[in-house]
């Protein structure tokens, strides 16, 4: 079995993308449009790993 990462998703951790993602998701929850029963990392992750793949966003570079 595979181990699972500590940080999943960490390219896309702190970028305008990783925010972007995160806030819509909260105001989908807050608004009840959506639950969400998975770990918001999970999801954010996903979401924005998704987009850089299908090139409908350009990934950010987060090296110093």
């Amino acid at each position: 079995m595979a181990s699972m990462s500590p940080r999943p998703f960490a390219e896309h951790r702190d970028t305008r993308l990783w925010d972007a993602v995160e806030e819509s998701i909260r105001e989908l929850i807050a608004t009840r449009e959506i639950s969400v029963n998975t770990a918001s990392d999970y999801v954010v992750g996903y979401i924005g790993r998704e987009l850089v793949a299908k090139k409908l966003v350009v990934a950010e570079d987060t090296s110093p």
